[in-house]
């Protein structure tokens, strides 16, 4: 009897082998048998490939893809997630598959104040409520009419810029990067949902100290309208002073800080400004296609510099595939236009700042061209994306025509992430006062 035991077990781990591997196959596939998940790094259990991802996930991912490729899956505790690292992906998700993956995947900063349940960033494009309040910000704050008629308070805010000679911080603004800094994160609760109660990180109330808000005419639209109450106000409100002021900030001072490292780009923009304006010329806000070398270093700037270099996390609907893999339902999903800037298939010496490669050419930030969609693209483009052009070109050329630039010591682009993307040190730059003016 024993032998006959001992002459089945080895039988019956085959068999549970065979089934085990039946089970792992057929969870890669999806129900029509066409399409497998995607590669991915090993992963360690329970964690799954949280170690990997670093202090700056969007080098870690860049990284990882040149060995697992530009469509990546990753496992961060119970969170699927794909990593998209291509511009030919980047088109499969911000275009092709936008009805499937324009969802949000809302970290668990952003739902601790229920943000993510009234957010234009955040909540569904499906429902009504997000159909309302894109509607009230571009109709009532990004509209070329709107943005004309506010654009004497963007010149008055800009002079008082220049009147100090130099950045101003204030609470105000480092209060806007925390708030960045605290979504962008990695959260555990966000890996691991049942922690969620337990706020191990102690997540603080984006709206500690309140202010009232008023920026020309926004608030009485909103006020006058019948549909949204109090709290949806307050939440749209936040995501314009967050996204407004933290993302046009950060472009500003890394334009700055390309600009002083490459004291020639520096040359040829100061030239071209001083050419279009004149000797005791007056600043007024640039329309930017008339400044071409300008744009071509703003384009340069948010290419090597996105200000959200992972864009916003989306969320896969259904099951979606995408150049042969599947995309499973509920996947977190990444687009790395970090990495698409510095893809050197795309582009001639990735890693160096020059303005040229985007003279004479079409290529632009608003959602067409997927090798650069620092904004990104479909439903989900950032709806201020026309305003932040006009903001940030105005203070780039209000700054480089009033001053010439000194370094009081050596330059770094070291960085530091959150949803956004900064430098780790400010930038400390020395303006002189120069006799064009």
């Amino acid at each position: 009897m024993e032998l006959v035991s001992e002459n089945l077990v080895l039988p019956f781990c085959l068999i549970l082998s065979c089934f085990f591997i039946f089970i792992t196959v057929r969870i890669q596939w999806n129900s029509t048998g066409s399409a497998m998940l995607p590669p991915g790094p090993p992963r360690l259990p329970i964690i799954g490939n949280i170690h990997q991802v670093g202090k700056l996930p969007h080098r870690s991912f860049s990284d990882l893809s040149r060995t697992y490729g530009p469509i990546m899956r990753l496992k961060f505790g119970r969170l699927n997630t794909v990593i998209i690292t291509s511009s030919e992906a980047a088109r499969e998700v911000l275009r092709t598959h936008d009805h499937i993956l324009s969802g949000r995947m809302s970290p668990n900063a952003v739902r601790s104040i229920n943000h993510h349940k009234v957010s234009v960033a955040w909540i569904h494009p499906s429902s009504a409520r997000w159909r309302l309040l894109r509607k009230l910000s571009v109709t009532h704050l990004f509209s070329p009419q709107r943005i004309e008629a506010t654009k004497a308070l963007r010149m008055k805010k800009v002079q008082e810029l220049v009147n100090y000679g130099s950045g101003k911080s204030n609470g105000f603004h480092d209060s806007i990067i925390g708030v960045m800094e605290a979504a962008g994160s990695p959260d555990l609760a966000n890996f691991f949902p049942f922690l969620g109660a337990l706020d191990l990180q102690a997540e603080k109330s984006l709206r500690k100290n309140p202010k009232e808000a008023s920026t020309s005419d926004f608030l009485d639209a909103l006020l006058d309208e019948a549909e949204p109450d109090n709290n949806d106000i307050e939440h749209l409100l936040l995501d314009m002073f967050v996204a407004g002021t933290d993302t046009s900030s950060s472009t500003l001072e890394w334009a700055m800080a390309e600009l002083l490292a490459n004291p020639i780009t520096m040359a040829k923009a100061q030239a071209e400004i001083e050419r279009m304006i004149g000797q005791d010329g007056l600043v007024q806000e640039p329309n930017i296609s008339e400044f071409p070398y300008l744009q071509a270093v703003l384009k340069e700037t948010l290419r090597l510099h996105p200000p959200v270099p992972l864009l916003l996390p989306r969320k896969a609907e259904t099951d979606v595939e995408i150049f042969g893999y599947l995309v499973p339902k509920n996947a977190q999903v990444l687009v790395n236009v970090w990495a698409i800037g510095r893809d050197p298939d795309v582009w001639e010496n990735p890693a160096q700042f020059e303005p040229e490669r985007f003279l004479g050419k079409e290529t632009d930030v608003k959602g067409k061209d997927y090798e650069l969609t620092p904004f990104g693209a479909g439903r989900r483009i950032c709806p201020g994306l026309p305003l932040a052009v006009n903001m940030v070109s105005l203070m780039l050329v209000s700054l480089l025509y009033s001053f010439d630039w000194k370094l009081p010591n050596t330059i770094d682009m070291d960085e530091t992430f959150g949803i956004s993307l900064h430098k780790a040190n400010s930038l400390n730059a020395v303006p002189v006062k120069t006799n064009r003016h």
